[in-house]
């Protein structure tokens, strides 16, 4: 004798005689359905990440036209979010550090500005400032191309250069503040000339190697 089980509009024939149990009636009806399943999932996920971007989206920084200043939505799109004035160091070297240090605020009304055009979070906006900053000519070059280049993970290479190129210029600048107070030669210390320059008053032998 045949019998026949309902599963989602479907009749599937169970035969006794062939020994057929109902679990494998229902196990075989629930892998038929795993693909409509799976389409109701990915459409939902779809869904969500659009609803995300458009939330993302209409909370972009805002521009106050009196006040001529943008300014933060969320407390994602404030300076405290994105990452600190060594990472403009470590990342792109003295340009941008030095922007943030003395020019903190046209910094990050910049930051805010380029979040709100381009659409992106604070990270990778601070990213593309340190690197403008750095060299305009190279950044517009690479934007204007379409090159995809990833200003916001730190190069080691990068780090090590930046390390000792700092240390370089602070080491001469150091030098030539204390030859400038004290009147010895600038390049006594690599042995080319000891004397101590005797026209501190003019600046005229400070820098002098000869005897």
């Amino acid at each position: 004798r045949d019998i026949h089980i309902i599963f989602d509009c479907r009749i599937f024939p169970f035969n006794t005689d062939k020994h057929r149990t109902m679990k494998s009636t229902i196990a075989f009806c629930i892998l038929a359905c795993l693909p409509t399943i799976a389409l109701a999932f990915t459409a939902t996920t779809i869904a969500s990440s659009l609803t995300r971007s458009s939330s993302s989206l209409n909370m972009a920084p805002r521009y106050d036209k009196k006040a001529e200043r943008w300014s933060p939505s969320s407390d994602d799109e404030s300076a405290a979010a994105g990452y600190d004035i060594w990472g403009s160091l470590l990342r792109q070297g003295p340009q941008p550090f030095f922007q943030r240090l003395v020019k903190p605020d046209d910094y990050d009304q910049a930051v805010l500005k380029f979040m709100a055009g381009d659409k992106v979070d604070r990270n990778t906006a601070q990213a593309e400032m340190d690197a403008y900053l750095r060299n305009p000519n190279d950044w517009a070059y690479t934007r204007m191309g379409g090159y995809k280049v990833d200003y916001l993970t730190i190069n080691k290479k990068q780090v090590a250069l930046t390390v000792v190129w700092s240390a370089l210029i602070l080491t001469l600048g150091a030098r030539g503040v204390y030859c400038a107070q004290t009147g010895e030669n600038f390049w006594a210390i690599l042995g080319l000339t000891s004397k101590v320059a005797e026209c501190v008053d003019y600046n005229a032998c400070v820098f002098d190697v000869t005897d």
